[in-house]
């Protein structure tokens, strides 16, 4: 067992009537509001064209009161939240695609971009409900981002590498780094649609971030620094109870990026999130807090049932460091709401 911040069983359990446990000691599962879904087509990296071969991905949001945000989630099980916004029960609910990328993400062991690097299709939408641009990529990884000030169909823009990062993710039995522990590349591309930038891990998860007013120059970039790890249980979607020797438990690490001033949450399944840099002092070793838990429900793309959803269990956490919440699905897909 590493020494570390862990949510653990015990934890879960110590947190009483007041975290919504029942009288057995377990929590109970909160019931987000189903609000509405997307149909995205995504493109695969290098593809020029929409055609009827294109892949499409389902996606789902959801209302999870008692965090006060919107939650999406993909029929991968990847997460992607936002603080909640009035989305009007009669109000247009379209995803309207504004342009696409192709991104190319390097293994952390690849020093430099070849024909072999990989390359993933991006897709940006605009979702009508909440104003925000909803970005996809071909793996089914979601992100939010501000919309920009004004965007004209047809004058794309390519997005700009910025700079790239190799994070270490121990699992829950490394108390400590050492040459064994996971690596993962991480690209930062700037939108030039929108200004900000985009993250993406060698696993063709994506999340996004402000831009820093300074340029970063290619020769001085700095490497990520590792701030905390934490250790979450995350049970399935049928698993009512959490079991110390069965619920799945997922290293999460946390780091600065130091380049573009955000955080950056990476699971060891390759999921990341990026947040800003909390204004108060950031702590460490505070250790986490569960809040609540849900069971999400996406349905695959084309299929109108919730009959056919597949259904994916989600425990929120908060973190006592930067006193933000994480979101962990049970496929070790992460989001993190800033508070």
């Amino acid at each position: 067992m590493r020494a570390r911040t862990i949510g653990l069983f015990a934890l879960v359990v110590g947190l009483g009537a007041a975290a919504g446990l029942t009288a057995f000691g377990q929590p109970t599962p909160s019931k987000p509001t189903w609000l509405y879904g997307h149909d995205l087509r995504v493109r695969k990296g290098g593809t020029t064209d929409f055609n009827a071969e294109t892949p499409k991905v389902g996606i789902e949001f959801f209302k999870d009161e008692p965090a006060g945000a919107l939650v999406a989630v993909t029929e991968s099980g990847s997460l992607a939240v936002l603080p909640v916004v009035p989305v009007s029960a009669d109000g247009e609910k379209k995803a309207t695609w504004l342009f696409g990328h192709d991104m190319r993400a390097r293994k952390a062991s690849e020093e430099k971009f070849s024909k072999e690097t990989t390359k993933y299709g991006v897709e940006v939408y605009k979702d009508t409900a909440t104003g925000k641009i909803l970005y996809i990529s071909e793996k089914g990884y979601p992100a939010f981002a501000d919309a920009p000030q004004s965007f004209v169909s047809g004058s794309e823009k390519e997005a700009e590498w910025h700079h790239a990062l190799v994070l270490k993710v121990r699992s829950p039995d490394q108390s400590e780094f050492n040459e064994k522990t996971p690596k993962f590349g991480v690209e930062v591309f700037k939108d030039g649609n929108t200004g900000g930038l985009v993250y993406i891990s060698e696993t063709g998860s994506i999340s996004t971030a402000a831009s820093p007013g300074t340029p970063v120059a290619k020769n001085s970039v700095k490497p990520p620094t590792a701030l905390y790890g934490l250790e979450l249980r995350v049970r399935k979607a049928d698993e009512p109870n959490f079991e110390k020797d069965k619920t799945p438990h997922y290293g999460v690490e946390v780091f600065k990026d130091e380049n573009a001033g955000v955080l950056i949450y990476v699971s060891q399944s390759g999921s990341i999130a990026t947040v800003p840099v909390p204004m108060t002092d950031l702590k460490s070793n505070k250790g986490v807090k569960w809040t609540h838990a849900m069971t999400l429900k996406a349905r695959p793309s084309g299929v109108k049932e919730f009959a056919k959803a597949a259904k994916f269990g989600v425990e929120v956490f908060q973190d006592n460091n930067s006193g933000y919440l994480v979101f962990i699905s049970e496929t070790g897909a992460i989001a993190v709401l800033a508070k």
